[in-house]
């Protein structure tokens, strides 16, 4: 039996995306760690050092402005 885990959807990091860009996210939360936000397949983070479909960031100052990167993944 395979298990399929929950994905998380933090309302209050949601608050900070723009409406446009919403369809992109597969995850958003919080931890210990800082703020995370998973892009789905086909979405990248360009603000990012790296292209990577994740964001992380402490502080939601940070997190505002990688959100704000968030674009379709271009066609190689």
């Amino acid at each position: 039996m395979d298990i399929v885990l929950k994905k998380e959807i933090n309302p209050k990091i949601m608050k900070y995306i723009p409406k446009g860009k919403r369809e992109a996210i597969d995850e958003a939360y919080r931890d210990s760690d800082g703020y995370w936000i998973y892009l789905k397949e086909g979405w990248n983070a360009d603000r990012m050092d790296w292209n990577c479909h994740t964001i992380h960031e402490d502080t939601i100052k940070d997190l505002r402005y990688q959100i704000a990167g968030i674009a379709r993944a271009k066609e190689r």
